[in-house]
């Protein structure tokens, strides 16, 4: 496992620098991957995110419902406040929030300080996998192949797939296979029904909700894909296809 401080640390400054190079009306540019959101609406979502785990300001039963509807509607608010908390801000207030704060992030992620009260033993995770969800929809929405192949999208699909082992188990679900190469993982228990074989990146992007449920059962599958396409959302179904 590398050191998720360092490589949240790497990840936050590649998105500070490009958010930096960006025009304003690129900072404005809507996000295909999230499309109520701009980029700057993205770059408010991280730097808040850094501040509410410091401040235990964090919708834990949202990972006690993952993908049901009404955790689905809290965690969406509560991103909403986030950024209506935050509306005037400039970039460079936003960034220097970010950075504050993650000063304090990192040195919780190394133990050197403890995580507010109620906070997810995988608080560190979430964290990072966050910030490389949105790091690829920015680069989604500049129209920039990057970072397809690195920690931080590997870290995060390992807990997209972890999660989906527990919703799996809990609904009572088979078992099913992905499979990335020479790397393979399996979600649920028993003999898996199913297999999905893809390369880590597109896993880890369908399995953030940046596919729609076309997308997915067009993968390469062995078995039948529909009873576990519902389990690849946790923030909601997406309607629309998402080609990047």
């Amino acid at each position: 496992m590398p050191n998720l401080d360092a490589v949240y640390d790497a990840t936050r400054a590649d998105v500070t620098d490009l958010l930096l190079s960006l025009s304003d009306e690129q900072l404005d540019t809507s996000v295909p991957a999230t499309p109520d959101w701009t980029i700057k609406n993205i770059a408010t979502h991280l730097a808040a995110d850094a501040t509410c785990v410091i401040n235990g300001d964090f919708p834990t039963s949202f990972f006690d419902a993952f993908g049901e509807p009404e955790a689905v509607a809290q965690v969406n608010g509560w991103t909403a406040g986030q950024l209506a908390d935050r509306e005037g801000r400039t970039l460079g207030e936003i960034l220097a929030e970010w950075d504050e704060s993650a000063k304090t992030v990192s040195s919780m992620m190394r133990g050197e300080q403890d995580w507010a009260e109620g906070m997810p033993w995988f608080a560190d995770r979430v964290l990072l996998t966050d910030v490389a969800v949105h790091q690829q929809d920015i680069y989604g929405a500049l129209g920039i192949e990057k970072d397809r192949e690195s920690v931080q999208v590997k870290v995060g699909l390992a807990g997209y797939i972890g999660t989906m082992d527990f919703r799996l188990k809990a609904a009572g679900a088979p078992a099913m296979r992905f499979e990335a190469g020479e790397k393979s993982w399996v979600a649920g228990e028993g003999e898996p029904a199913a297999t999905l074989r893809s390369n880590r990146w597109e896993l880890f992007r369908a399995m953030s909700g940046r596919r729609n449920p076309g997308q997915i059962g067009a993968y390469d599958w062995t078995g039948d894909p529909e009873p576990f396409i519902p389990f690849f959302y946790p923030y909601g179904v997406r309607a629309d296809a998402l080609v990047e």
